[in-house]
């Protein structure tokens, strides 16, 4: 089965953990995105406010843990479970971003 799961959203780095190592010794971080904007539903406007928990490995990482706090990113990834035993806590897995002014 090839089922897509694919993220685009852009938003703030307002939170962003230490950089830190797996065991394998490959380099983790962890942080929030938050995002504001006005979305169409329903031919109304309506407000969206949200903050998005991340988790980038390797190079990403490194280059995440360089930014500054706030720095505005247009990020690209994939949506996983935090967990295998709590599914319904979702995180934005990201394999690329985009530095936004």
């Amino acid at each position: 089965m090839n089922s897509r799961n694919r993220v685009l959203i852009e938003g703030l780095l307002v939170c962003n953990g230490a950089l830190r190592n797996t065991p394998a010794g490959i380099p983790v971080i962890e942080g929030w995105v938050t995002h504001h904007s006005t979305q169409e539903q329903l031919g109304m406007a309506r407000k969206v406010e949200c903050e998005i928990p991340f988790l980038a490995m390797g190079q990403l990482a490194q280059a995440i843990a360089q930014l500054p706090h706030e720095q505005k990113l247009k990020c690209k990834g994939f949506l996983a479970a935090r967990n295998q035993r709590y599914r319904d806590n979702l995180v934005l897995h990201i394999d690329a971003f985009e530095l936004l002014n």
